[in-house]
């Protein structure tokens, strides 16, 4: 299903909201008092974030409930702190942060900690790395920045979700409750030092403050942090849009739309009519907003203003009206019992519904069916209620953590706990790779098995995959051949000599992206064979092709710009190089959209972006030979696939025709009228499918380190008809 939880770098990018927020005092700090329509609003957003990672289909925009729940906290924790600045003069910061610790920390290290036991006992083994590498960041409350991290980790786009990636939005929120509290006393202490600009001065204790006049300068300090996050939010949502979702400063701004609407609601809210058409706008908002953003919208954008303005609409909304209409006043059914429950279990069902839906899929053995999904739902709100009646009010309210030492102690503990806990589970994961199975030296082995079709066995064998599905699952981030490639962000070109340098009978230049990269133990193991020297030329994620990218769902405009760039250098650079021979070039087939550019105009930019480069190699002497890009076996991660299914590994294949669906790009450019004569094509799709099937696991190997990737072993077992494939052309037969 496609969620925003902020993947990435899944990624997809995937969304979640948090409710901490939830049961907690709802006075604002003025005479509005207790606000009971606060927990239905929190129930709305809650119900909001499950259904839309339930059913994104059915909710699309439901995961705004985040950026809802960042306003309510905002709202609250500076109508609470400025209260109590004006009322001692000072913010005990020791006993706000104990409250936190007390009010949100035992159920979340609970949900941590059974969430690694879900880990370990029910998901395969090849995902434990990502996924307690993850628990260790939520538990530490930086979840957001090791999201963001990966997001801007192009070997990390795919990965699946964790079952704490939701934990991004309680570890912004925590970053708020360190730095908020912080910054209204430096305002306030600025507001002693600055009072006689401030109107009549006021006496509190050691302190002398100006009553209206700190306000105002919370209102300046509040607003301007407003203002400048806000702006930096658009310009990293444009330049980053994947690692902008995370980002805590990208999010500032919505904590302090909130803290706006407490500081200017200080004496009362907006009553009467206007507050009854400001409360029911504020609600239509953010359903329209939940039914009509779509899910792929980049956040927090100009588009997270609905969520932003619908919330600060309703907490702005006093809900007092004439007792003949309080019936059709939105604080009267913000506040019945339904909304009011929901929204006290909101911390706990967000806590729990993210790691039931992760889970179930390897419970069930199948995607949730709408049953299933119910199910999820009532088990959430049951595992909530459950939470809160025997840990989160013990704890919160009982005598345990109720010294402020107490409570920094038991944090600490919890953080060094859970670390110990990921760093174990991690080890005991890691001691079942790389166990051997199959000699490498047998003609069964790895490609060379569809080559024998009479003596082996391709995928029903009695030998377990050799490397094991962990330690291949682990090659996406283990360069085999380490400073070889260059990152998507990087400026300038990481390259290395492969082979023999010394005297070579071809000199090589490899071109492309990751997918490059992988065919190079395929390449070297042919270099070291014909005494070949080869130089790389890769960048992540980057197409060899001069036209321009209309859009892409996983570079950033920085990404894309680099890109371009770099491969409009390279055409004349290689084509220029004497001693160069020949050029092999490699990507990967995920359809993507080209137009023309200033000085490339092409009539046909999908295929006239790759093939202009080869004719300007071409037409410099050099020899060139193209890749076909490799058949993928849907969108799914082949270890992690291959882990679930041990006993039935072409349960991970599908059909040849659906693998040979992927090839948009090198295929079409190769097919079509303006390729230039001479061209070698390599396919070596038949050493990967069999007439009807493309598979996993060949020969004990399997096929892919991820969704589309060759694996190391499997790519260098494609070397000799790779070879074979490649001396069509006698250039490239030279020292065989």
């Amino acid at each position: 299903m496609t969620v925003r939880t902020g993947s990435a770098p899944q990624q997809t990018p995937p969304q979640t909201t948090t409710a901490t927020a939830g049961r907690q005092d709802n006075s604002n700090g003025s005479s509005m008092g207790f606000r009971a329509d606060i927990q239905g609003l929190r129930a709305i957003a809650v119900l909001m974030v499950i259904i839309h990672h339930l059913r994104p289909g059915a909710l699309s925009g439901g995961f705004i409930g985040v950026d809802m729940f960042f306003v309510i906290s905002g709202y609250l924790i500076t109508a609470h702190l400025f209260r109590e600045m004006r009322a001692t003069g000072t913010i005990k910061l020791a006993t706000f942060w104990a409250r936190r610790i007390r009010r949100l920390l035992p159920l979340a290290f609970t949900v941590l900690l059974a969430g690694a036991g879900a880990v370990y006992f029910l998901i395969p083994a090849t995902e434990h790395g990502t996924m307690f590498k993850h628990i260790a960041a939520a538990g530490l409350y930086v979840e957001n920045w090791a999201l963001v991290a990966d997001a801007t980790d192009y070997s990390a786009a795919g990965q699946m979700a964790t079952v704490v990636q939701h934990y991004w939005s309680l570890s912004v929120e925590e970053q708020f409750y360190l730095a908020w509290p912080l910054l209204l006393v430096g305002a306030g202490f600025l507001a002693g030092k600055l009072v006689p600009r401030f109107g009549k001065r006021t006496s509190i204790g050691r302190h002398t403050f100006a009553g209206i006049g700190t306000r105002r300068l919370f209102l300046v300090v509040i607003g301007a942090i407003m203002l400048l996050s806000f702006a930096y939010g658009l310009w990293v949502t444009a330049a980053s849009p994947q690692a902008a979702y995370f980002d805590t400063a990208g999010r500032a701004w919505q904590f302090a739309a909130g803290g706006v609407v407490a500081l200017l609601c200080v004496n009362r809210g907006i009553g009467g009519a206007p507050g009854f058409l400001l409360g029911w706008s504020g609600i239509g908002l953010l359903i329209a907003g939940a039914v009509l953003i779509p899910t792929e919208t980049r956040f927090p954008g100009t588009m997270g203003l609905v969520p932003v303005l619908g919330t600060a609409a309703v907490l702005a909304a006093a809900g007092t009206y004439r007792p003949g209409l309080r019936f059709f006043s939105h604080s009267t059914w913000l506040s019945i019992w339904p909304m009011h429950k929901v929204g006290d279990l909101s911390y706990g069902a967000y806590l729990w519904h993210w790691p039931l839906i992760i889970v179930a899929p390897f419970v069930l053995h199948a995607e949730p069916k709408w049953y299933h999904e119910a199910g999820i739902l009532a088990l959430t709100l049951a595992l909530a209620w459950a939470s809160q009646l025997l840990i989160e009010d013990p704890l919160r309210f009982g005598a345990w953590l109720k010294p402020v030492r107490n409570a920094f102690i038991f944090a600490l503990a919890g953080m060094l706990v859970l670390a110990s806990v990921s760093w174990a589970g991690t080890a005991a994961s890691a001691q079942s790779a790389n166990l051997p199975r199959m000699d490498a030296g047998s003609t069964c082995y790895g490609a060379g098995s569809l080559e024998h079709p009479q003596d082996c066995q391709p995928v029903a064998s009695h030998f377990a995959p050799w490397p094991s599905a962990v330690a291949v699952s682990q090659q996406v981030r283990a360069a085999l051949y380490p400073g070889c490639e260059t990152d998507t962000l990087q400026v300038g070109e990481s390259s290395c000599k492969l082979g023999n340098s010394t005297n070579p009978t071809l000199r090589v230049a490899v071109v492309g992206d990751s997918h490059a990269s992988a065919w190079l133990p395929a390449l070297v193991k042919i270099a070291t064979q014909r005494d070949w020297e080869i130089t790389t030329h890769i960048r992540s994620g980057c197409s060899p092709s001069v036209a321009k990218l209309k859009g892409s769902d996983q570079l950033s405009a920085a990404a894309e710009r680099l890109c371009t760039e770099s491969v409009r250098a390279l055409g004349p650079k290689l084509a220029a190089d004497p001693e160069l021979d020949a050029v092999i070039v490699a990507a990967q087939g995920n359809k993507r959209s080209w137009v023309s550019s200033p000085g490339y105009e092409f009539s046909d930019p999908a295929t006239e972006g790759f093939t202009s480069l080869w004719q300007q190699w071409s037409d410099a002497g050099k020899r060139v030979a193209v890749i076909d890009e490799v058949p993928r076996l849907g969108n799914k991660n082949i270890p992690t696939c291959v882990a679930s299914n041990p006993e039935d590994p072409l349960a991970c294949a599908v059909s040849r025709k659906q693998g040979l669906s992927i090839r948009h790009n090198l295929g079409k450019a190769l097919q079509s009228d303006s390729a230039p004569a001479g061209i070698v094509r390599a396919d070596l799709t038949d050493s990967i499918c069999s007439e009807e099937t493309c598979f996993a696991v060949i020969g004990s190997l399997i096929t892919y380190y991820d969704q589309s990737h060759l694996s190391h072993d499997f790519s260098a077992s494609l070397a000799p008809m790779l070879a074979q494939q490649l001396g069509r052309d006698p250039a490239f037969a030279a020292g065989d």
